[in-house]
This record gives structure tokens, sequence and C-alpha cells, in this order.
């Protein structure tokens, strides 16, 4: 079927995301899908392992609770089978404390049948864990 290869899931994902639009986003998430965001979650509550698309969602709606999107730009998208590797580079403003967070970080999403069954997200985890002990200790003081 058109439009449900994997890399054209993926694109529907990343301007839905861009924009900000859950609905759309979960639209393209299986049931039963695992998003793991490689960050420690003792130091960012939606950082682990979260599997099941009611759980994805809750997760996704305290990202953009926790961040404003100023940039989002994939790039460099690369399919091999059913899994698409790519660069997003990112601005995110935090929202409490109005600090920004800037780079990329990677992706990879393995689509099956049209809907999204898993996402590796990797990101400079020091420098992200650095920037949310900065913004914890700010937001304390």
């Amino acid at each position: 079927m058109p439009g449900t290869g994997p890399a054209d899931v993926v694109g529907k994902f990343n301007k839905a995301w861009a924009a900000g639009d859950i609905g759309a986003v979960m639209a393209l998430v299986a049931e039963d899908a695992e998003y793991a965001l490689h960050l420690s979650n003792d130091i960012l509550p939606f950082g682990g392992v979260t599997t099941g698309r009611a759980a994805i969602e809750a997760t996704i709606r305290q990202i953009r609770e926790s961040f404003e999107f100023i940039l989002y730009r994939p790039m460099q998208l690369a399919v091999e089978g059913d899994a698409v590797r790519y660069q997003v580079e990112f601005m995110y403003r935090h929202r409490a404390s109005g600090e920004m967070l800037q780079g990329r970080f990677r992706l990879v999403m393995r689509v099956v049948n049209g809907l999204i069954v898993s996402a590796q997200e990797y990101h400079d985890r020091a420098k992200v864990e650095a920037f949310m002990r900065l913004v914890s200790q700010k937001q304390h003081e």
C-alpha cells in the first residue's frame, strides 16, 4: 500500500511530531510498541523504556509539557528493511527554567505493517543529564 513503507511512516511521524500533533503521532504507533529513550530515568522522569501505546502517549505528553520544541529537524534517513535510522538536529526550551538544550540525537525506528513498533532514541547522555541537573538545581534556588 502506498505511503505505508517504513520511510513514509517515519516521515509522517516526524511531520506530526514537529507540529506537536500527538493524535497524528499516536495513530502511527502500534498498540504494543516500545519506546526506549536511552537516558537515566533517575534524572529524567521519562527516560528509559516505555511499552504500549497508552504509556508511550503519556510519556510523549510529558516530554512536550517539559520542553518547547524550537527546532526538530530530521536528517540523513537511511532505510534497511523495516528499520529507519536517522539523526535529528534539535533545539528545546526547558519550560520550567527557560534554559535551552540543543544538539543532535539519533533515532532508530522499526515499522511493521504501516505502524511504528519500536523507537530507540540515543542522545549525548552526559550532556543531557548534566543539563537536567543544572535546571533542577536552578529550580531549587
